[in-house]
């Protein structure tokens, strides 16, 4: 509980508030400060060095005519609606183990789960886009296996304009991530038993639990998930520059809003537009935790 310290005190507590002050003005100065010049950028043509010109809006109306921003804005949507449905395998694994596990092989499983986070992501986007790789690549090999395509064909899943963006949403199968597993686990874990004996009483089968009990008390955990993965999705570009280049694939297929900022500004010089696209950027993650926070409440 706070309490309430009159000024004459305050000299008392001056060591206190000296603690307070200094992190918050490193927070200030190393993040706070870089949104600020970032912001007042937008109206500059600035290549990050010694061009700094004051062009108004012209950033602007480069990007209401920018043809390939808002196409990567568009496959971010495509990501969003794909990484929604990839949340619901977790939940379902989360709930499985929750039934069918005593405790002793439930802490194997969660150890099992863990592991993979201990690979770095790094190694796992090698692992992926050799996966892709047209010539020795596994989904390919496979497919001359099972005699779907011939032995001297090769699938261009990262160079193909038609397959580049569903090869990418791909990446992870089967998307049971052990971070939101481990969190659902966490919240069905501690739903009281109590619950679960009373709907028993009243003749409750499985579906009914998930949907009346279980489902309704990880809302939190959802929603928690649900605003870290929008807000990742529409700030992520290193997977994608990973994967298919600087430039988003053929014919920029795959471009997204970051990694369009890293094009313009580091690889052509304008920081400025980049800038405006980063502001842009901002806007959209501040709607879409707007209508997180709106549409997906928790019952209290």
């Amino acid at each position: 509980m706070a309490v309430e310290v009159s000024v004459k005190k305050l000299r008392h507590y001056w060591p206190i508030y000296l603690l307070i002050a200094l992190p918050l003005a490193l927070v200030l100065i190393f993040s706070y400060f870089p949104i600020y010049n970032g912001f007042i950028h937008i109206f500059y043509r600035w290549n990050g060095s010694n061009i700094e010109e004051f062009v108004g809006l012209q950033n602007i109306r480069l990007m209401l005519g920018d043809r390939t921003l808002w196409h990567s804005f568009g496959v971010v949507g495509l990501f969003i609606a794909a990484n929604l449905i990839k949340m619901i395998l977790p939940i379902i694994t989360a709930v499985v183990l929750h039934h069918v596990i005593n405790d002793r092989a439930g802490y194997v499983y969660r150890v099992l789960f863990v592991v993979p986070m201990v690979i770095p992501a790094m190694v796992a986007i090698l692992m992926w886009k050799y996966f892709y790789e047209p010539n020795s690549g596994l989904f390919n090999a496979f497919l001359r296996m099972a005699g779907l395509i011939g032995p001297m064909e090769s699938i261009q899943w990262l160079s193909d304009r038609w397959l580049t963006v569903p090869a990418l949403i791909f990446v992870g199968f089967p998307w049971v991530g052990a971070f939101g597993v481990l969190i659902y686990l966490a919240g069905l874990q501690s739903i009281s038993e109590d619950i679960y004996e009373a709907a028993e009483i009243d003749g409750a089968g499985a579906w009914r639990i998930f949907t009346n009990i279980e489902l309704p008390l990880i809302v939190t955990q959802i929603r928690i998930n649900l605003l870290l993965m929008m807000i990742n999705t529409v700030q992520a570009w290193q997977n994608v520059y990973l994967y298919v280049g600087i430039d988003g694939g053929p014919d920029s297929v795959a471009m997204v809003p970051g990694l369009l900022i890293f094009r313009d500004a580091f690889s052509r010089g304008n920081f400025g537009y980049g800038c405006a696209i980063g502001f842009v950027i901002f806007l959209v993650t501040f709607v879409l935790t707007f209508i997180n926070n709106k549409f997906v409440r928790t019952q209290k």
